[in-house]
């Protein structure tokens, strides 16, 4: 080859990587409203004034870290700063706060969790944790604290989606599966929602089924959804009844305390229709007060009936 063919060459192989770079560094000083220069083979980037860090330029080691951890160390305290505003105002607005502390350990490593919490949604799930601890020592375990360092974003979306709509049956809280077509139908939970939220540790895994009315001397059975109740009676059912479940686990069960619930009686007038034709009886119920000794004080709303079917019909006419 010629050397005019090879020079030609080299120049359009240093055109493009010329316009390559260009690129890039005109992205990076839109970004952050840096002046960047490139130069020779020499790229060139001044410094915020207000804060170093993000100079480039060659340093000593040691200064370079020194800026590192300075401003690591002012992120974690706007972070911590952040979590606890959210707690603060949680707690503004509760009079009954526990005279019991927390305990020293929990709040050691809550705080060395929370000061690495940067995403404003996530610093408010960590501020009404520690409003909820203060409110009530023992009420969020280590191992939820652990839980809450991995999750991300989407995991607290995906958990909000289902636990909204979660019962409790004594100390048992789940998802009911009865119907899951009615359930992808209405309210948009489908068996993904299952996985991942049982993926990351909020559920079991595997359906399970919620065992009623197993004694013969059990004649009424309680769900309560927040601030509404399905209220099932034995009726004329003369057997156990098996209830098919997404059950939380114990981590699942201290989250939820933060999800608002749905208050949403179709899907316990749902649930009723399913007890309804096992020849039991359900009402929905809407709570008043719920009592220190577990008792709830409640007034009745409506009572689910059968739908009538055709056969229903001819043989009333």
């Amino acid at each position: 080859m010629s050397r005019p063919y090879l020079a030609k060459k080299d120049s359009e192989a240093k055109a493009h990587e010329i316009r390559v770079i260009s690129a890039a560094l005109k992205e990076v000083a839109e970004q952050h409203r840096l002046p960047v220069i490139y130069k020779e083979g020499v790229i060139e980037v001044w410094q915020k004034p207000e804060d170093r860090t993000l100079a480039l330029d060659a340093l000593p080691p040691e200064e370079r870290t020194a800026l590192r951890l300075d401003y690591q160390e002012r992120k974690r305290q706007q972070n911590i700063e952040g979590i606890t505003s959210v707690a603060a105002a949680e707690l503004s607005q509760i009079d009954d706060i526990s005279g019991e502390k927390p305990d020293e350990d929990w709040i050691t490593r809550f705080f060395s969790s929370a000061q690495d919490i940067s995403s404003e949604q996530m610093q408010d799930l960590w501020g009404r944790v520690l409003a909820g601890e203060i409110k009530k020592p023992g009420s969020y375990s280590l191992k939820t604290l652990e839980f809450m360092r991995n999750v991300t974003k989407s995991d607290a979306a995906a958990l909000e989606h289902v636990g909204k709509i979660s019962l409790q049956y004594g100390a048992t809280t789940f998802i009911a599966t009865h119907d899951q077509n009615w359930l992808q139908e209405h309210l948009k939970i489908y068996p993904g929602h299952h996985f991942s939220v049982s993926e990351m540790g909020a559920m079991y895994p595997t359906d399970l089924n919620l065992r009623l009315f197993r004694e013969d001397s059990t004649q009424e059975e309680v769900f309560v959804a927040g601030d509404l109740m399905l209220l099932v009676s034995r009726g004329e059912n003369k057997s156990e009844i098996q209830l098919p479940m997404w059950k939380f686990t114990m981590v699942g069960r201290e989250l939820l305390a933060l999800i608002p619930k749905a208050n949403d009686e179709t899907y316990l007038e749902s649930l009723g229709l399913f007890f309804v034709e096992k020849k039991a009886n359900a009402r929905i119920a809407r709570v008043i007060e719920k009592l220190p000794d577990g008792r709830i004080r409640y007034n009745d709303i409506r009572t689910i009936d059968k739908p009538s079917t055709l056969d229903d019909a001819k043989t009333e006419a």
